[in-house]
């Protein structure tokens, strides 16, 4: 007998059987949390929650950090580069400006056409107007609002990094208000991101979301954790709209610690 080639076939075999091994523990360790997502879309389906397809959960788990971020003070040479109004500097922070000419958003506008004429506004006349997402209307008050961006996320509800547009009954943009947060960068530990789909689960076992609600749209953005001084810890938090019947409702759930945020009445006014 050929005791080398026998105990070359052994080895290759042995490995053969390790590989096998390790492909099913691997996917044990998987498979509790697929169950989870499986577990978690028929909790919701079962009281008849439903929401966008694209909602579905990452196949990886999906880890970030905090962000932390300071007040931009703005400049005389900030006030220089806008063109085509008055603007002045209030508490440093604070961009205060009245435009020269009234600024005509037309009538009869589709919701796409005025974000496109708004957009166009922004970057005209605002600093880094680009970096600003469109947040709500308030007919009451005639304003218009935007939260400035990180990474295409917006920084939710937050004055320090927000431009609020003020019209005048026909409808004209005639005045603006900015402030802006700079510095933007990772702060802190790695934390593991709740994904949306088990956000939703946590909301509705704690009753923010009522049976037969329709989850219209989400995104994924910032909120302030700590604020210090000119200074901000903000951390990754999910926007949930929720509508059921003629209510419509918008949820922040912070995406680390997985507690709901509760805005002000003022703040919740502007996404009506």
């Amino acid at each position: 007998m050929d005791w080398n080639k026998t105990k070359t076939i052994f080895i290759v075999v042995f490995l053969i059987l390790n590989i096998f091994l390790l492909t099913i523990f691997i996917k044990k360790i998987s498979e509790p949390e697929i169950l989870a997502d499986t577990g978690t879309q028929q909790s919701l389906e079962s009281v008849n929650i439903t929401y966008p397809a694209d909602l579905a959960p990452p196949k990886e788990a999906v880890t970030e950090t905090n962000i932390s971020a300071t007040s931009k003070k703005f400049t005389d040479s900030d006030k220089g580069s806008l063109k085509n109004q008055e603007v002045s500097i209030l508490n440093e922070t604070t961009l205060y400006s009245t435009l020269d000419e009234p600024y005509d958003l037309g009538e009869k506008l589709t919701e796409d056409d005025l974000k496109e004429k708004l957009k166009s506004f922004l970057k005209e006349y605002a600093i880094d107007g680009d970096q600003y997402a469109f947040r709500g209307i308030n007919n009451e008050n005639l304003t218009i609002s935007y939260n400035q961006t990180y990474e295409g996320r917006p920084l939710f509800h937050n004055g320090s990094a927000e431009i609020v547009l003020e019209l005048n009954n026909e409808n004209e943009i005639v005045s603006y208000k900015q402030t802006m947060m700079e510095d933007i960068k990772s702060f802190g530990k790695v934390s593991r991101v709740i994904n949306p789909l088990e956000s939703l689960q946590i909301l509705a076992d704690s009753g923010k979301i009522e049976p037969d609600s329709k989850v219209t749209s989400f995104e994924q953005g910032y909120s302030t954790e700590v604020p210090i001084s000119d200074s901000q810890v903000l951390t990754p938090t999910w926007h949930f709209v929720v509508e059921k019947k003629d209510k419509k409702q918008h949820l922040y759930f912070t995406a680390f610690e997985g507690d709901v945020i509760e805005f002000t009445k003022k703040e919740k006014e502007l996404l009506e």
